[in-house]
């Protein structure tokens, strides 16, 4: 057992005085717009703007804060915070290994994206890695090699299991926001949407022009699944109003 000396504590309590706090009224409260250059990464444009990935991540409604940007895509940067997020969005492998072997309900396809290895989808889909390499068309030898963009894959589907499936407007937030509020998984959702990496809201094109959700409820073999349909039920809020932001805590 070790002990702490009460010598130190004069010198904690000083470090801990000296901590630098956070002035909101110094901070950045504007929304801004970044272009995308060649080599830019999630983590790099976070460094260079000063914003946490999360926080760019749910104003541009990511699918996936890390699927690779394209060069000249347009991103809003959020406001400044004191407390900038860099995790709470991101897919992190599970300490207990706790992985399905099949997808519960559905889809049975799952559409590349770039970037994809047969190792992030699995994870997007939460199942392991040798279920899904086995369904994966001609099998994979390399579960981290990139896999070709466009390409579908068949995912393991459990049987049986059925779901319902309704269109969902997103207003703020990823999918792994709506895959943990509706028990869905990222990749389920981001099947079901394979068209779809992240709003069109920074160059201003109205993804959904009516801004009225859709109703439409299908059934589907799918348990436990949120659809979000694009062009009609993701709806388009104007960046520059602050009430699409959450509350500075």
């Amino acid at each position: 057992m070790h002990f702490l000396s009460l010598a130190a504590l004069p010198f904690l309590a000083s470090a801990a005085t000296a901590a630098p706090t956070c002035n909101r009224s110094h901070l950045n409260s504007t929304v801004g717009l970044y272009t995308v250059q060649e080599g830019d990464t999630m983590a790099s444009v976070s460094n260079t703007v000063n914003r946490g990935i999360c926080d760019i991540a749910r104003l541009n409604r990511m699918a996936d804060a890390m699927i690779p940007f394209l060069t000249g895509e347009q991103l809003l940067i959020p406001p400044e915070t004191c407390t900038p997020d860099n995790s709470t969005c991101l897919l992190f492998p599970s300490k207990n290994d706790n992985y399905a072997e099949c997808v519960s309900g559905g889809p049975h396809t799952y559409y590349t994206v770039k970037g994809d290895t047969i190792r992030t989808i699995a994870l997007r889909l939460n199942i392991t890695v040798d279920a899904l390499s086995a369904t994966a068309q001609g099998g994979v030898s390399d579960p981290d090699a990139p896999v070709q963009v466009n390409n579908e894959l068949k995912v393991p589907q459990c049987s049986p299991s059925v779901c319902e499936v309704e269109p969902y407007q997103l207003i703020y937030g990823t999918y792994k926001d709506l895959a943990d509020k509706f028990g869905s998984t990222v990749g389920q959702i981001m099947a079901f949407n394979p068209t779809y990496n992240h709003s069109d809201v920074a160059r201003a094109t109205p993804l959904n022009q009516s801004n009225t959700p859709s109703t439409t409820h299908t059934e589907l073999q799918r348990e436990g699944c949120v659809l979000i349909q694009r062009h009609v039920s993701i709806a388009f809020n104007d960046p520059w109003e602050s009430s699409m932001y959450p509350p500075e805590e």
